[in-house]
């Protein structure tokens, strides 16, 4: 056995792998890439010349190109796809999956799954692009933490382990996935869950996402409902005559608040109460304008059980105006019309949520220094795109370096430390050496 595998087995080295000049360079040439989502806004073909940077940057490092696709749009014709996906691709058709390639390198020769290692990150990110800069030894930036400083540290943490031990391209395969559409409410459809569908999965399957280098193998899936008042404005002279969205919408809001609250919390989900937007006049009535919410949840009879609650709510509402506003001018457009006017849709519903174990996985990430953490016991658990890739036979978990909330993601200081995506990088490298030392002593090796 390979002295680094020996050293796997014990635990690895715990040392970081240093980045050089050019690896650094070349993560600043990424990061400088505008990949804010198209369904945030973004440049539509702002990720296909991020995936020819980073495609660029894993070749020269001895990585083959295995994948560089899109599905086509029938592949959308399947439940849990998020409306603003159909809707995106409704209105720029092929074009619009064309632009968001997935891209996966290799190492090593090819192999089945089961002897298989893969590293998946998200190319895409939140807006606005915030470009990057290093100070003080902090890469500031937008993908800094969220998702392209974690996702270059595991491939670098790859090639680290395949130059220092060159033997394991006999016996394993490590992946690195560079996929768009996990942010902007995409959930990873036209990425991650299009690379699953392809068959470029593996025994252990790692979302370089920020956990603070700690291991959560269960990941909430979302479901986005959505109320709509599309009725008549109206001006100040006659502010009687449309449909008051604002007190439709606020008295919506309220009940809902009231009654997912208590619910959520009992049942572990969390409900984001989020966007209501009517106008912003103050001598117009508004007669249209929507409301939306986030509801995160770990299991399948919890989102059926808050799902069923929300469509409980609009009737309530529509009893509870009439009944306190019945008289009131201000309302009584709307209390007349509320079931012509008043709707509720959903945007995404029905994604599976991610919640696996597997112990010979779990110890071989604790020995590279990637602990198991109970992320639904403390709440820290997130929504991720890793929520397509479960299967038997699969070990999914989402683990990379920072954390969402400590290092500004999706917001304007979005920052990670070059140490922090340094110390994950020996520990990707740790985790190659134990995949590979796993495969060899486990007997996972043809004769």
């Amino acid at each position: 056995m390979p002295e680094r595998a020996r050293q796997a087995l014990a635990g690895g080295t715990g040392a970081p792998v240093a980045f050089a000049a050019d690896d650094v360079a070349w993560l600043v040439n990424l990061m400088e890439q505008d990949t804010v989502s198209p369904l945030e806004g973004g440049d539509h073909e702002g990720l296909a010349r991020a995936q020819r940077v980073f495609i660029e940057g894993a070749t020269g490092r001895g990585f083959a190109l295995r994948e560089l696709s899109a599905p086509p749009a029938s592949f959308l014709d399947q439940s849990g796809v998020p409306a603003q996906v159909l809707d995106a691709v409704g209105e720029h058709g092929e074009a619009f999956l064309q632009g968001q390639p997935s891209a996966v390198v290799a190492l090593g020769a090819p192999q089945p799954p089961e002897r298989r290692l893969v590293f998946n990150f998200h190319m895409d990110t939140v807006g606005p692009h915030l470009p990057p800069r290093i100070e003080d030894g902090v890469l500031h930036g937008r993908g800094a933490v969220d998702d392209k400083g974690p996702g270059v540290a595991a491939l670098l943490g790859a090639a680290a382990a395949f130059a220092e031990d060159p033997s394991l391209a006999e016996d394993i395969e490590v992946l690195v996935a560079s996929v768009p559409g996990e942010e902007g409410g995409a959930m990873g459809v036209y990425g991650t869950r299009w690379l699953v569908k392809a068959g470029w999965v593996g025994r252990l399957m790692v979302f370089a996402e920020p956990t603070g280098a700690r291991v959560f193998d269960a990941c909430s899936a979302a479901m986005t409902p959505r109320v709509t008042v599309r009725g008549l404005d109206s001006t100040d002279d006659y502010p009687y005559d449309g449909h008051n969205a604002t007190l439709a919408l606020s008295m919506v809001a309220c009940r809902l608040a009231e009654v997912l609250g208590p619910m959520a919390e009992r049942l572990g989900a969390k409900v984001c109460l989020s966007g209501l937007h009517t106008g912003t006049a103050h001598n117009r009535v508004y007669g249209s304008g929507e409301l939306r919410l986030n509801i995160a949840y770990y299991d399948l009879a919890a989102a059926d059980e808050l799902a069923a609650a929300v469509e409980c709510v609009l009737p309530q509402v529509a009893a509870e105006v009439a009944r306190h506003f019945g008289a009131n001018p201000v309302a009584r457009r709307l209390v007349q019309d509320w079931s012509q006017v008043v709707h509720l849709d959903w945007l995404k519903r029905g994604l599976p949520p991610l919640d696996n174990r597997d112990e010979a996985m779990e110890r071989l990430m604790a020995g590279a220094g990637l602990p198991r953490h109970d992320a639904i016991g403390d709440g820290s658990a997130f929504t991720c795109d890793a929520i397509w890739a479960a299967a038997s036979g699969r070990y999914v978990v989402a683990c990379g370096p920072g954390r969402l909330d400590l290092n500004g993601a999706h917001t304007a200081g979005e920052h990670v430390a070059m140490r922090d995506l340094e110390a994950y990088a020996g520990r990707c490298r740790d985790l190659v050496w134990g995949f590979g030392a796993w495969a060899r002593s486990a007997g996972n090796l043809p004769a």
